[in-house]
């Protein structure tokens, strides 16, 4: 604990509570603008409490971290290697001249891979 005085993390301390504070203050002047007649303000009223409520969470969570009281993570299953699947097969290029034609721009392209599809001569 007595790592947690250092003058690095009172500094640290500090600034959070600072952000708090500066958060929850702003959230006032925004509320005391909405009661006044700006419907916009009503967003921030709520927005400034959000904010420091995340500085809050930013911190603990840095706090943890320098504890080391994360609870250690289960181990991902080990990867599978990948299979190739091949397509189905729902017809012939001769059934389709569009796709006939696609697919050949596509073979251009895969022997051509400086070129663009634009440039493709057919």
């Amino acid at each position: 604990m007595r790592r947690f005085f250092t003058p690095r993390w009172v500094l640290g301390h500090v600034l959070a509570l600072a952000g708090v504070a500066v958060c929850l203050v702003a959230g006032r002047w925004q509320y005391d603008r909405a009661t006044a007649g700006n419907m916009l303000s009503w967003a921030y009223t709520v927005q400034w409490p959000l904010f420091a409520v995340f500085v809050v969470f930013l911190w603990v969570r840095a706090v943890r971290d320098a504890r080391g009281v994360r609870a250690p993570r289960p181990a991902p299953p080990p990867l599978r290697p990948l299979q190739h699947q091949q397509a189905p097969v729902r017809g012939s290029d001769d059934d389709d001249p569009e796709l006939a034609a696609y697919n050949r721009m596509l073979a251009w392209l895969a022997a051509n891979p400086d070129r663009r599809p634009s440039d493709f001569p057919g």
